[in-house]
């Protein structure tokens, strides 16, 4: 297979995306040859344990994740800015963020889960935390990410998963203003190729 800047690793090895830089490329089934944009390195230190994963923003406007949660790729996005009626439902000061991460700090938040409903869509939040990011490549093309901070605790993620499909999950980023992706998780045969640029 010929390879359109660089090298291939080996096909369907989803590990290989963690560590794709800005330039890389690689292919999904069903939307061909996408090249990195922006690659985001993200640390969350809870109790003196270090977790790091990857954010990448592609050409074709999606985020790639890959975590040790799973890779995923979110391919629809909305940003919701201070004031309007969603961003107070999620991060205002008796929003779903704070009741959700008060029923973790209580142990009931498998029995007393916490949704939101967007786009006639009802969500659950199954995670919540704030992130030290260090961006490489170019901007972001989406507001919140863009207004990302050195202080790791003005960044807050928090995950979303479908109530009625747990394959169909968001990602949200509150900073200055909100992001919101939805997409699924990737498929071990989803990803047919990656490419990284020649030294």
């Amino acid at each position: 297979m010929a390879s359109p800047n660089g090298r291939p690793d080996s096909a369907g090895d989803l590990e290989q995306v963690s560590g794709l830089m800005p330039g890389d490329s690689l292919e999904i089934w069903g939307s061909g040859t996408l090249v990195v944009k922006t690659a985001l390195i993200c640390q969350e230190t809870v109790d003196d344990e270090t977790t790091t994963w990857h954010w990448l923003f592609l050409d074709d406007g999606s985020l790639l994740e890959a975590s040790p949660d799973g890779y995923f790729r979110y391919d629809r996005h909305q940003v919701h800015k201070q004031g309007t009626s969603l961003f107070e439902e999620l991060v205002a000061q008796d929003g779903a963020l704070v009741r959700f991460e008060e029923r973790v700090r209580a142990g009931q938040s498998g029995r007393r889960p916490v949704s939101v409903t967007i786009d006639g869509t009802e969500y659950r939040i199954s995670s919540t935390g704030t992130v030290r990011i260090q961006r490489l490549g170019d901007d972001c093309p989406l507001v919140p990410w863009q207004t990302i901070s050195k202080n790791p605790d003005d960044n807050v993620y928090f995950g979303l998963v479908s109530t009625l499909d747990e394959s169909s999950v968001g990602l949200g980023l509150w900073t200055q203003h909100l992001s919101l992706s939805f997409g699924k998780e990737l498929d071990e045969t989803d990803v047919t190729a990656v490419y990284r640029q020649k030294s």
